[in-house]
């Protein structure tokens, strides 16, 4: 073992020795009597000093609180569970995921897209958000709370060091005026200065929301702003100072990441958004009076029995990108459609309504299932460069409008069946003629004590292409298409038995007329006399079908304290060229779980990510997404296991870990540890995240 391997287990076994050592201070300060979290009673620390004064009546300080989300179809606020688990909170900071299937370009917070086919979600309008879902959270996302009392929740995260490490720091603030009204604040700021040159992105989101719950009527309103900045280095110069670092001009048998030359500096990409949600619902309901006799005394009960909502949502939105490009070697872009200094913008304003009337699941007799129905209007407004002439640049904004009807059905209550089914159609507008009908089925039991489900669900739809998937102008990326609608029908099966930690789950799906992006630029030997690719990024439209289908088995072992949780996904694709997928994904986590001194919750292991080598989609910081590489110039990458060992802890509520990440750096060889071609993971690190809730 060299002397920095040498280093980086002396560190980790130091790091968790420390966490040993912090947990057992705070076990011996804190009080005997607090147990749990989140409503639970919490006594505080210990005291010292001479007998409290009895004459001194102290408040009890509520420890309750809910939260929703507003459904983006339905427009009906949906109750919700807040996010207190303990087990794999160590791995809620981590931009690969929380079972590492999202490829990325190594830095936290960079742009990212998911190796499991069935797990990427449909592509917007505005579809430069699409790799930077970890982050980027739509008003419909965003959960709104509700407290007894006013309550401060802190998360924070450091990895590495204070030139090249990452943070991330986020909370909110919640309190009420009173038992129907509140405010608050949500915050979320992340920074990844990147182990490698010219790498860093910096990305801060701040929500403010109000809202009044009546006894009929309820407002939701909330208002946000998000700002990412990503800096684009196109990957190595030189991917030999990876692969075969003994072969470069210096002998070294390894180097350090700020030492290795980038293909880009002083290039960024910009998102920014403001968004603006009205949410608003009113109780459909009918008084009524029932009379009971008990013995000769006559009790009679006056109430109000809900029928349904009627709900009206407004949302407006203003996103906007940018691509900074201030210097751009020779060869990395086959061409300049407008002059260099451009402000390169590409801009989305938005407005969109939805009416909706609900009949409420168990209202009536007969009303066996929830049933909605809804009128969605949406107004969009593009933005974007257009032409050059005589020095002069021109852009061009392009309107349109769309009128959405849907209706939903949906049995959620009981504990046996439970079913589901949604159908949305576009009766005017530019997306004349696209629909979404899908259904669900799922039984729900009991084996050997604990919940079982068996269900299967369905879908066909036609939609149009996102608007700058077919139609996009920028300094380096420019194309203009007419698409026809994408046309898709799957199906999906699953089992799950929690008694004995099973799931398995089966997607199979026919996508006619797939539209993706794609690299027709060709290659350019730079200055090492390194082969390397030219980006013309451009969409297209496959003209024909192609078939994906997917399995996943998900198994939990567990013998005493010794757990072993496995998921390994197998998938694909009919055509490896136009959806080229990794045949295998596996997520292996091996740890001790025990409770420490009647208090300390403890999870200690490592886990392993792992996917097969395949033709991975290639980004470009042109067009901010990932696409399909140059068929006559295709770079493999996988079949590298990642591993990472940690020591995860709850005290009382109070959540926080210590990990090293990518343990085996520098131990393997690291010639194939790429995530994407010309990026490869991050070197060893170590991190640590701590999550704190304050009441009152």
């Amino acid at each position: 073992m060299t002397r920095s391997n040498s280093l980086r287990t002396i560190g980790l076994s130091l790091a968790l020795m420390a966490c040993g050592h912090f947990v057992s201070y705070a076990q011996s300060t804190l009080s005997q009597n607090q147990d749990g979290f989140n409503g639970e009673r919490m006594d505080g620390f210990m005291d010292s000093g001479p007998d409290a004064d009895t004459t001194v009546i102290e408040r009890e300080v509520s420890k309750d609180y809910w939260q929703w989300t507003i459904d983006p179809v339905t427009a009906l606020p949906v109750r919700i569970e807040p996010d207190t688990l303990h087990h794999a909170f160590q791995y809620v900071h981590l931009t690969e995921g929380m079972k590492g299937t999202y490829s990325h370009l190594g830095n936290m917070g960079s742009p990212r897209q998911s190796r499991l086919f069935f797990e990427r979600g449909e592509i917007e309008d505005f579809m430069f958000d699409a790799p930077y879902d970890f982050w980027v959270k739509t008003p419909y996302d965003f959960r709104f709370t509700d407290a007894k009392s006013p309550h401060l929740s802190l998360d924070y995260y450091k990895g590495g060091d204070k030139r090249t490490g990452e943070e991330h720091l986020k909370g909110y603030f919640v309190a009420n005026f009173n038992r129907k009204s509140g405010i608050g604040l949500n915050m979320d700021y992340q920074l990844g200065r990147g182990r490698y040159l010219n790498q860093s992105t910096s990305m801060f989101d701040t929500r403010l929301y109000t809202y009044w719950r009546g006894d009929r009527y309820t407002m939701y309103l909330s208002g946000n702003r998000d700002n990412m900045k990503i800096t684009e280095n196109g990957g190595l110069f030189d991917e030999r100072y990876i692969t075969s670092p003994e072969a470069m001009a210096e002998g070294r048998k390894q180097y350090s990441p700020e030492d290795i030359y980038t293909r880009l500096s002083d290039n960024w990409n910009n998102i920014k958004h403001s968004q603006l949600l009205f949410n608003q619902s009113i109780d459909i309901s009918y008084k009524f009076s029932r009379t009971d006799s008990i013995g000769d005394t006559v009790l009679t009960y006056n109430g109000r029995k809900q029928l349904g909502k009627l709900a009206h949502n407004l949302e407006v939105g203003q996103l906007k990108r940018r691509y900074l490009s201030y210097h751009v070697p020779d060869g990395f872009y086959e061409r300049a459609f407008v002059r260099p200094d451009s402000l390169d913008p590409a801009e989305e304003f938005y407005v969109s309504n939805t009416l909706s009337l609900s009949l409420a699941e168990g209202s009536t007799k007969w009303a066996i299932a929830g049933l909605t129905g809804y009128l969605r209007h949406e107004y969009r407004s593009f933005h974007m460069p257009d032409t050059l002439s005589n020095g002069n640049e021109y852009y061009k904004r392009e309107n349109e409008f769309d009128l959405f009807a849907g209706g939903k059905l949906e049995k959620a209550k009981g504990d046996f069946l439970h079913f589901g089914a949604s159908f949305e159609t576009a009766i005017a507008g530019a997306s004349l003629g696209d629909f979404s009908l899908d259904g669900s089925i799922a039984l729900v039991s009991k084996l050997f004590g604990k919940p079982a489900s068996i269900g299967a669900s369905a879908s066909v739809s036609a939609t149009s292409a996102p608007y700058f998937m077919e139609s996009f102008h920028s300094t380096y990326a420019w194309w203009d298409n007419d698409f026809d609608k994408e046309i898709r029908s799957g199906i999906q099966a699953f089992a799950e038995i929690e008694a004995t930690g099973t799931r398995i789950q089966v997607d199979v799906v026919n996508i006619g007329n797939y539209i993706y992006l794609e690299n027709k630029g060709g290659m350019f030997v730079n200055t090492d006399s390194v082969l390397q690719p030219t980006y013309a990024v451009s969409s297209s439209q496959h003209d024909g079908q192609i078939q994906v289908l997917s399995a996943t088995a998900s198994q939990n072992f567990r013998l005493g304290p010794l757990h072993w949780d496995n998921s390994i996904t197998w998938q694909k694709s009919s055509n490896s060229r136009i959806i080229p997928l990794p045949e295998l994904n596996i997520f292996s986590d091996l740890y001790v779980k025990f409770l420490y001194y009647k208090r300390l919750n403890m999870e200690i292991g490592v886990n392993c990510t792992y996917f097969t080598k395949y033709d991975a989609p290639s980004y470009c910081p042109a067009a901010g997404m990932y696409h399909l590489q140059n068929s006559d110039f295709c770079r493999s990458v996988g079949g590298y296991p990642l591993l990472t060992g940690y020591a995860n802890c709850s005290l009382r509520g109070v959540r926080f870990y210590v990990m090293y990440y990518h343990a085996n750096y520098g131990i393997m060889k690291n010639s194939d540890c790429f995530i994407l071609p010309g990026y490869p993971a991050n070197p060893g690190m170590l991190k640590f995240g701590l999550s704190w809730t304050f009441f009152d």
